[in-house]
C-alpha cells in the first residue's frame, strides 16, 4: 500500500513540474531577467570522435534547437587538453531564457523527426563505435553584471577561454559572485577584457563554483588584456580589500577554446 501511495505522488509530483516547466517556457523573459546556461563537456578518445560529436552539433542539434527558438548556441573545442587526457574535449554553450525552456527543449527534441533523422549516427551509435567517452553536464545562472549573453564578432577570427572558480564554502563562493557583480566584472572590462558570460554554477562538479567566459582576437591579444587586468590599480586595491579577502578562490579550472564549424558565438 506504502508503494502504491509512493508511486502515485512520485507520479503527480513529477507531473507538475512538467506543467509548471512547460508553463515558464511560454512566458517572454523581462528585460535584463537572468539567462540560463547548460554547459556540456564531451571527453573524447579520438580526433575521429571529436568530429563526430562536432558534426552532431553543427548539423543537428544546433539547427534544431534555433527552431525551438534556442539561439547564439557555442560549440568550441580545446585547443590545450586537460591534464592527463590526449584530445581536448569539445565543449557546447547553450542559452536558455528560463529553466522551463531548459526543461522543455530536451522533451521537443526527441519529438524533432527531422533532428532525428540528421542526428542519427551520433544518436544511434553502437557500444562498439561510441561517438564519445562521456558528458558533463552543468547548470548555470546569469550574474547579475552580465544577465545575458554578450554576442562577440562572430566575423573575426577569435579565441576563448573559459575559466571556473572553485569557492572554498557557500559564502566564500557568494562573496566572490558579489565581487564581481559590484567590481570585478568592472575592471575587466575597463582593462580590455571582452566578457562573453558571468554566471554561478547551479548543477554541477565543484560546487560551489562560478563560471565566465572571455574572448580574444589571438594569443597576443590574450596576453596583453590580461596583463592590463593584472597591473589596474582598482585590481590591485580590491584584491586586498577585506571586504573581498573572504571570497577567495580555493581551485581553479581553465579552458582554452577555439570555436567550430557551426558554432554562434
Amino acid at each position: 500500500m506504502k508503494n502504491i501511495i509512493y508511486r502515485s505522488t512520485s507520479l503527480a509530483f513529477m507531473a507538475l513540474i512538467a506543467l509548471v516547466s512547460s508553463s515558464l517556457a511560454q512566458v517572454a523573459p523581462k528585460a535584463g531577467a537572468r539567462e540560463y546556461y547548460e554547459l556540456r563537456f564531451y571527453t573524447v578518445d579520438s580526433a575521429a570522435q571529436q568530429q563526430r560529436v562536432a558534426d552532431y552539433w553543427a548539423q543537428a542539434a544546433i539547427p534544431a534547437l534555433n527552431r525551438l527558438g534556442i539561439k547564439n548556441i557555442g560549440l568550441f573545442q580545446e585547443t590545450k587538453p586537460q591534464e592527463g587526457e590526449v584530445f581536448g574535449q569539445v565543449v557546447v554553450l547553450i542559452p536558455h531564457k528560463n529553466v522551463g525552456q531548459f526543461a522543455s527543449s530536451h522533451r521537443k527534441l526527441n519529438a524533432d523527426k527531422e533532428y532525428k533523422k540528421a542526428g542519427a549516427d551520433y544518436l544511434r551509435a553502437s557500444k562498439d563505435d561510441p561517438a564519445y567517452r562521456r558528458i558533463e553536464s552543468h547548470l548555470l545562472r546569469a550574474m547579475k553584471v552580465k544577465p545575458q549573453l554578450a554576442l562577440p564578432n562572430i566575423e573575426k577570427k577569435r579565441i576563448f577561454e573559459m575559466r571556473e572558480y572553485e569557492g572554498h564554502s557557500a559564502a566564500g563562493s557568494a562573496n566572490k559572485i558579489a565581487m564581481f557583480d559590484q567590481i570585478e566584472a568592472d575592471i575587466f572590462a575597463e582593462s580590455g577584457l571582452e566578457a562573453v558570460f558571468y554566471s554561478e554554477t547551479l548543477i554541477g562538479k565543484n560546487r560551489p563554483s562560478l563560471r565566465y567566459m572571455v574572448t580574444f582576437d589571438d594569443e597576443a591579444d590574450q596576453a596583453k588584456d590580461w596583463q592590463s587586468f593584472r597591473d589596474n590599480p582598482r585590481w590591485n586595491k580590491a584584491k586586498v580589500d577585506p571586504k573581498w579577502s573572504r571570497g577567495g578562490v580555493s581551485g581553479r579550472t581553465t579552458n582554452y577554446l577555439k570555436p567550430l564549424k557551426g558554432s554562434q558565438l
